[in-house]
């Protein structure tokens, strides 16, 4: 696997781990009493959703894909910026939004923070669909001849080599 896949695995697993650790203290309620508290259920979704579940599909999709289309991947580069597009945005929403949560001027935090960051995030999220699309739409690579001793090809028997064929 490449680094990059990888890495979008890793962010998967360390968001799981966060999203469950985030619902379990919630489940107990465990967390202090917040200003909003539908912000920490929204935090909780984001980091589950975005975090574990897209991070993991963006990693085994990038993985995947380009095998099952016989393609190279488009762009190692464009997935390596999304990878940090979709690990900044994610951060900065989850975060955020526990602000918000705790925070009597919530407005202005979505406004200015969640929503930024969550514009990184969407921004990744679309790098991923021209990433795969023009790797799923590109060209196949050449084929690559095989060489069987004796069979078709330079110097096999159908090659010509040795003067014309005799009928039969």
């Amino acid at each position: 696997m490449s680094p990059t896949v990888i890495s979008f695995i890793k962010a998967s697993l360390v968001s799981l781990a966060v999203g469950v650790l985030l619902g379990v203290l919630m489940a107990l309620q465990l967390l202090p009493d917040a200003e909003v508290p539908r912000y920490i259920t929204s935090a909780h979704a984001h980091v589950t959703l975005l975090g574990a579940v897209m991070m993991l599909i963006f990693g085994v999709g990038y993985h995947i894909l380009p095998r099952f289309s016989g393609r190279p991947l488009y762009s190692e580069k464009m997935s390596d910026v999304q990878l940090w597009l979709n690990i900044i945005g994610l951060a900065g929403m989850f975060v955020s939004l526990l602000v918000a949560a705790y925070s009597t001027a919530a407005g202005d935090v979505l406004r200015y923070a969640v929503a930024p960051f969550g514009a990184l995030f969407a921004l990744g999220a679309l790098l991923f669909v021209l990433n795969i699309w023009k790797t799923v739409s590109g060209a196949l690579p050449a084929p690559t001849p095989l060489k069987v001793p004796g069979g078709p090809g330079p110097g096999g028997p159908s090659s010509g080599a040795g003067g014309p064929a005799k009928p039969v």
